[in-house]
Formats: C-alpha cells, sequence, structure tokens
C-alpha cells in the first residue's frame, strides 16, 4: 500500500517540475523576444533610415535637373537639334553644308589632313560629372564642359579645370525667361557666371555657349546684341554641329546616342565637329554611351580628340532667312 502514495508522489513532482519549467519557459520568452523584436526593428529603421537618405539626395538631384528642364520652353528640343519653332510653325534649319562652310578656314595647316572632334557638355555640374570625367581620364581624353552656376559643385568645378578640360560658360541660371528678358538680364547673369567660376576656380573663362544655342528664337532679347556683348568682352561663343539628341526630356538609349553622333563624323568631311552632350542628372544613358564614342573615334585615322581652344575653328550657327527650309 505504501508504494501508491509514494507513486503519486512522484507524479505530482513531476507534474509541478514541469509547470516550473513551463513558467521559466514562458517568463525567459516574455523577457527575451520583446528584445529580440526591439533589435529586429533597430535594424529595420536604420536600414530604412539609410534607403530615405538615399532616395532623398536621389530626389533633390531629379528636383534639380527638372526644375532646369522646366525652366527650358517646349521647343529648346528643336533649338539644340537646328530646328527652330516660330509662331507655331516648326522650320527645319539645314545646318550641315552651312556649318561646315561657316567655319573659320584660319588656323594651323594640319586641318586639311587631321581634323578635330571636341567633345562638349551643357548644363553641368550635375550627379554625373565624376563619372564622365572618370571616363575621360581612362581614355586620356580632354572635353569642354559649358558649365551653370551651381553652389556646391565646387570640387566638380575644381576637378574639370585640374585634369585640363575646358571650363567654359553656359549662363548662370539657365532661366531663359529672366536670362533673355532684355540686354541687360543677359550682361547681369554673364557677369555672375563669369565672377563665379572665377571665384571657384581662379579661371577666367573665355568661351560660352548660349542656352538654346546662339539660333534659338525662343528669347526676347535680340541675339545679335548678345553675340556683340560677347564680342565687346573678348569672349568666343560656340554652337555645335553635331548633337548627340540627349537634349529630349523623352529617354534616348545609348546606341541611339552613339549612332546621333557617329553618324556624321563617319559620313562628313567637316575639318571641325562639335559635340553636343549634356551633363546632368537622368542622362545616364549618356555616360554610357561615352566609352563607346571614344573607341570609335580613337580609331578613326586623322581625327583627334580636343578640347576647345583658341586653335579651334569656331562652330556658330547662322541663320539667314533664305536658308531656312519649312518642313513638310
Amino acid at each position: 500500500m505504501t508504494g501508491i502514495p509514494e507513486n503519486r508522489n512522484n507524479h505530482r513532482r513531476q507534474r509541478i517540475n514541469r509547470l516550473k519549467r513551463m513558467i521559466v519557459s514562458t517568463v525567459l520568452a516574455l523577457l527575451v523576444i520583446p528584445n529580440i523584436l526591439c533589435i529586429a526593428a533597430f535594424i529595420r529603421i536604420s536600414g530604412l533610415d539609410r534607403q530615405i537618405t538615399e532616395l532623398t539626395a536621389r530626389l533633390d538631384g531629379i528636383a534639380m535637373a527638372v526644375s532646369i528642364e522646366a525652366q527650358e520652353p517646349e521647343n529648346d528640343f528643336y533649338a539644340d537639334n537646328g530646328i527652330i519653332e516660330t509662331s507655331g510653325e516648326v522650320i527645319t534649319v539645314v545646318q550641315d553644308e552651312r556649318l561646315s562652310s561657316q567655319q573659320s578656314t584660319a588656323g594651323t595647316d594640319d586641318y586639311e589632313t587631321v581634323r578635330r572632334v571636341c567633345l562638349t557638355f551643357d548644363d553641368g555640374p550635375s550627379a554625373n560629372t565624376d563619372a564622365i570625367l572618370d571616363i575621360l581620364a581612362q581614355y586620356g581624353v580632354k572635353a569642354t564642359f559649358f558649365v551653370n552656376g551651381k553652389p556646391g559643385y565646387e570640387a566638380q568645378y575644381q576637378r574639370i579645370v585640374d585634369e585640363g578640360h575646358t571650363l567654359a560658360m553656359h549662363s548662370y541660371s539657365h532661366k531663359y525667361q529672366e536670362l533673355y528678358s532684355d540686354i541687360d538680364a543677359f550682361e547681369e547673369d554673364f557677369f555672375e557666371i563669369q565672377s563665379f567660376l572665377m571665384d571657384v576656380t581662379g579661371i577666367q573663362c573665355k568661351y560660352y555657349r548660349f542656352p538654346g544655342g546662339s539660333s534659338n528664337t525662343v528669347c526676347n532679347v535680340n541675339m545679335k546684341d548678345c553675340i556683340d556683348f560677347l564680342g565687346e568682352q573678348d569672349i568666343v561663343y560656340f554652337d555645335w554641329n553635331v548633337s548627340s539628341g540627349d537634349a529630349t526630356r523623352n529617354y534616348v538609349s545609348t546606341s541611339q546616342i552613339v549612332n546621333n553622333v557617329m553618324m556624321p563624323v563617319e559620313n562628313n568631311s567637316w575639318n571641325t565637329y562639335v559635340v553636343l552632350m549634356h551633363d546632368a542628372v537622368g542622362k545616364e544613358t549618356t555616360v554610357e554611351a561615352l566609352p563607346i564614342i571614344i573607341e570609335r573615334l580613337q580609331a578613326m585615322d586623322n581625327l583627334i580628340i580636343v578640347p576647345i581652344t583658341d586653335s579651334v575653328h569656331t562652330v556658330q550657327h547662322v541663320l539667314p532667312e533664305e536658308e531656312n527650309v519649312m518642313e513638310e
């Protein structure tokens, strides 16, 4: 009879021990799980914070690019590609033959045997500037940067100069309605970008590119007055005779940019090619196309890639009325 109570006691002790273990496990779980969840939440929040920071930086860059593009008239794309829009009518400018004949015949004798290609980048600096400079350095190529006034990019302005590229002016604001409102506004903007670049780099820039080109017709001021003013300041302005096509706000593929640049160079015998490209957020395909363009240019005979200097023949848009051809 004594064995039965002892067995019952053993079972009871086992049940109590199991209950104790369950209670301890539950208490430990209640203590540990919140800590684990807190740690996981902290890690997650830290990751999200980094993502938010990165996205904010990207959005700031995109906002800057959008604000610049929003300042440009819708027909700026046409101006950048030799198509001028006036009074609702689209006029196609026949540039090929005219621009080759408009180039100065003065210069070194080897222009007759060695052609020049000037790679030029408008609207910078931007988030893409360093990538462009890296590619140019990789291939040992010097280019020309027609820049705007953008505080915060001092390192990029200085790098352009330090690495032997030509730093040139493309207006301070790039705001058409302000820049081209009258000749006084144009002059004020010019002196602002000139002094800004002098302060940042110590360089007295001597080359200028008009936003929209000298052939644009979207401004209120007479472009001849602007050209005369630049002449009085001993400033040489450059347009372009080859467009990469990346001025459009629409997506342009890497291969299309390469074709847009290479077709005129491969199919014409001009002595100077000034290639229009853009250094701006959203122009990543331009960056992707750049090494391909350089390699194909460097593979061509009797052709060199040079920055704009005094020895480069000027390429300037001239639009006599009789040379305008209406688009069909």
